[in-house]
């Protein structure tokens, strides 16, 4: 029996003294202890020490349960003083340091919350809910005790923040572009959490970083500008885009009420059925206009049969506004010429923008105009946000799946965890036999 229960417990250097079987709570309770030659020594150092005490306590770790019962191995465990780390409880082989949970136990819960929300995890492993994040925490701690490592041989880095809560909670995100993984999550948004990141480099590893990609957010400039001087600033093409169709809304917007208003000949008409004889001014112009709204935002290539016949129908109906349409498009295609030719016609659009007389396009002008040297590093450097855009979609989905965290600690050892090559050291306990 004693072989046949170390076979199924997967532990080494135990030994096996009792057995007691409890049927009111079906639970089946183990006694055991360390071998002669595991006893004494430090958790952390795995040196052998003194003990610091005669006094014994029974102790209790859960195991993977046998059946429908639940498991536990109980031990009398000693405190013993280290030289080095000084006081603790001695080591036993079958759990970590500060842990109730054998290894094995761990390691199913870990590969289970990765993959099924927390609430179900706990229900299957008959733990506390609240009991999950500190064992992912205690995971990643022990695969990677120091993520710093993460730092070495960064060249190009991407910076951005994402949200994990309402009410404005974020987190800010650093990624790894040449190695494709997440090297620091920070709680919060701002130049002095991203100083966090900062002070943690050595000055070495700052020096080796050429390459910077964010979005156009002053603080991030500022704290790049402060403490990494010889890095290229590269704002990334999707935002630069984005900062196009948000003055092409605001452009179709302020079009759309002048029209307005003109239909209306400046009376506003009062609420119920009109009068007889009254004539009553039908917005057909708004509510072409209206219809426009995503037709005019879209790429032309992925325009439906009808959005193209509202296209045409804008471009001889109102110039103006088609106007605005064409540089839209025409900065999206800057984005997509060659790295050789791309200052000129940059350049080119810049000042067809500034002379058009359309109030939102000049200010996107003037702002372009001010992060000219980001946008051309990113053209040049062919480097873009996408890959941290997929980490943070893919940090949405983990939270999301595991309806939130209330630890806000927890839930950033999971990130480390899941956007990095720490998922694949993740397995089933089956497979560590």
């Amino acid at each position: 029996m004693k072989t046949l229960l170390k076979f199924l417990l997967n532990v080494k250097h135990l030994k096996i003294n009792d057995i007691e079987l409890k049927e009111w709570s079906q639970e089946l309770l183990i006694y055991v202890e360390n071998t002669k030659g595991q006893k004494r020594r430090c958790p952390i150092c795995n040196r052998k020490s003194s003990y610091y005490d005669k006094l014994t306590r029974k102790k209790k770790w859960r195991c993977l349960d046998l059946g429908s019962c639940k498991t536990y191995l109980v031990a009398d465990v000693h405190r013993v003083k280290c030289k080095k780390h000084g006081v603790h409880t001695e080591k036993v082989t079958w759990a970590y340091h500060h842990s109730n949970f054998t290894k094995e136990f761990e390691y199913q819960a870990t590969y289970l919350s990765l993959r099924l929300n927390i609430t179900e995890v706990s229900k299957l492993m008959r733990i506390a809910w609240k009991t999950v994040g500190p064992i992912l925490s205690r995971t990643k701690n022990r695969l990677e005790p120091d993520s710093r490592i993460r730092y070495q041989g960064l060249r190009r880095i991407g910076i951005d923040e994402t949200s994990y809560r309402k009410g404005h909670k974020y987190v800010t995100v650093v990624i790894d572009h040449d190695q494709n993984q997440i090297v620091w999550v920070g709680n919060g948004i701002g130049k002095e959490v991203l100083e966090g990141f900062m002070k943690d480099l050595s000055e070495e590893q700052r020096k080796n970083i050429e390459l910077v990609s964010a979005d156009g957010a002053k603080w991030i400039k500022s704290c790049l500008n402060e403490w990494l001087p010889n890095a290229d600033f590269c704002i990334d093409g999707f935002h630069v885009v984005s900062w196009a169709i948000e003055a092409m809304e605001s452009f179709r917007k302020g079009f759309w009420r002048e029209e307005y208003i003109k239909a209306k000949g400046g009376d506003k008409r009062k609420v119920g059925r009109p009068k007889k004889g009254e004539t009553v001014v039908i917005d057909y112009t708004a509510k072409e206009l209206r219809k426009a709204k995503y037709t005019l935002v879209k790429n032309p290539e992925n325009l439906s049969e009808f959005q193209a016949s509202c296209l045409d129908e804008i471009r001889y109906k109102y110039p103006k506004l088609f106007k605005g349409y064409q540089l839209k498009e025409g900065l999206r295609l800057v984005f997509q010429c060659k790295p050789e030719v791309v200052e000129d016609e940059l350049k080119v659009w810049i000042s067809w923008a500034s002379r058009s007389r359309i109030k939102p396009f000049v200010e996107l002008s003037r702002k372009i105009r001010r992060h000219y040297d980001s946008i051309v590093n990113t053209l040049r450097y062919n480097l873009s946000n996408a890959r941290l855009e997929a980490m943070n979609n893919k940090i949405k989905v983990m939270i999301r799946k595991a309806y939130g965290f209330r630890n806000i600690d927890n839930m950033i050892d999971m990130i480390m965890i899941v956007c990095s090559n720490l998922y694949k050291e993740i397995k089933p306990a089956y497979e560590l036999r």
